[in-house]
């Protein structure tokens, strides 16, 4: 695999939703899993490693301070490459 791709970050916004996506390299089946109230962490199927994000309410959410915003350490969830 190319490892642009291997190690690339794709952000996409749904205006209408209010819905802001974040993608860890190319895009692969997985689960959600509801890491704080309307923020999904996909998570990979066969390696249990995190691929994506999902904050639901983004704009209505980040009006306010970012610790109030988002109140979890994704440092968990992620390893460094």
């Amino acid at each position: 695999m190319d490892k642009k791709i291997a190690n690339s970050l794709r952000i996409s916004y749904d205006k209408v939703a209010d819905v802001l996506y974040l993608v860890f390299g190319p895009p692969k089946e997985g689960t959600d899993e509801e890491v704080s109230p309307s923020v999904f962490l996909r998570i990979d199927s066969k390696t249990r490693q995190p691929n994506g994000i999902m904050i639901i309410d983004f704009e209505k959410r980040f009006s306010r301070p970012i610790a109030e915003s988002m109140p979890i350490d994704l440092t968990e969830f992620l390893v460094p490459a």
